[in-house]
């Protein structure tokens, strides 16, 4: 699915992160796969429609990144997966790392059913690994504050003994893990201004040095003067978060799972639903002036052939001509 969801330079409240109600959707289309062409297609007929769009923002797909370029709109790059990428780069390859994920797994599998089961790691998510890396670290301080402070017994101690062991990494770890929240919380609460990058500069130099500090200092700055080369008004405000996307992608799939073989459908549409002020004489406006016809023009219009619909024709072919006797 490509959904395009806008707001009016002028309607942006940088005291907030945005909500569902703030956004207009400008497209909610299915494909099977959809090219960077394509994506600009329909770009270009937003356009056509609205007028000039000043920036986007993305998580970094190529191919989003390709339509905006064919498009020539600038791009600003989402900070969570920005963030994500600057971590991937700090931890993917070290060894000490890829030591400490493989013997949390180990010892979850070991304690799952035991005893000590109160003790084991948290599970961390295959996908998007580098966007969840504070669950790790968390982890790991309430470990070191446990073998620290307070009295376990001697078996608890021995199983979370290792932890201790690495302790400077964890330290170094967690640093960055909260400067990167502080960092997180000023952009996508204010956005990225003259103001913000400043505050930004301060709370990364304010963090303890380290190797793999210094790395991460130097990859969010060039973040930072990156998208700062997209404004268009010297005193322009960016909106470098796309939250809202996800939320909304989020609450969509919730709906979703309550009949996964559905796949996408007209129940699309509550995407668009999502971003209304849904009040009672809002929803009798949309039913008295919208037909069940209108909805599946706009199905035939704008989906492609959901996972149900296929295995329906596929298997309705297969049965022409059988006929069965007891």
């Amino acid at each position: 699915m490509l959904l395009i969801l806008a707001i009016r330079r002028s309607q942006i409240d940088f005291t907030r992160p945005l909500t569902t109600q703030d956004m207009t959707p400008l497209v909610v289309k299915s494909r099977e796969s959809w090219t960077g062409e394509d994506i600009f297609a329909e770009i270009e007929y937003c356009k056509e429609q609205l007028g000039s769009i000043i920036y986007a923002t993305t998580d970094g797909s190529s191919t989003l990144k390709k339509a905006l370029r064919l498009a020539n709109i600038p791009h600003v790059y989402d900070v969570t997966h920005a963030i994500a990428i600057m971590l991937e780069k700090l931890y993917k390859n070290d060894e000490i790392f890829k030591k400490l994920t493989s013997d949390m797994g180990k010892m979850r599998l070991k304690l799952c059913c035991g005893q000590y089961a109160h003790i084991i790691p948290p599970n961390q998510r295959s996908k998007s690994r580098f966007l969840n890396l504070d669950i790790i670290s968390k982890w790991g301080m309430r470990v070191i504050n446990v073998l620290d402070n307070k009295q376990i017994e001697k078996e608890e101690r021995d199983l979370l003994a290792w932890i201790g062991e690495l302790k400077p990494f964890i330290l170094e770890m967690q640093n960055i893990m909260s400067a990167i929240e502080k960092l997180s919380v000023l952009l996508k609460h204010n956005g990225l201004n003259q103001q913000t990058y400043k505050t930004c500069l301060k709370v990364l130099k304010s963090t303890p040095n380290s190797t793999k500090q210094e790395l991460f200092n130097t990859l969010f700055i060039e973040y930072l003067d990156n998208n700062m080369q997209q404004r268009t008004r010297k005193k322009e405000t960016l909106l470098c978060c796309d939250d809202i996307i996800e939320t909304i992608f989020g609450r969509y799939k919730n709906e979703l799972n309550q009949n996964p073989m559905n796949g996408i459908t007209d129940m699309a549409l509550i995407i668009p639903a999502m971003t209304s002020n849904l009040d009672e004489e809002e929803i009798m406006k949309v039913i008295d002036g919208n037909t069940t016809k209108q909805i599946k023009q706009w199905q035939k219009d704008n989906l492609c052939d959901s996972l149900s619909v296929k295995r329906n024709k596929f298997y309705n072919m297969d049965m022409v001509g059988c006929c069965f006797s007891k």
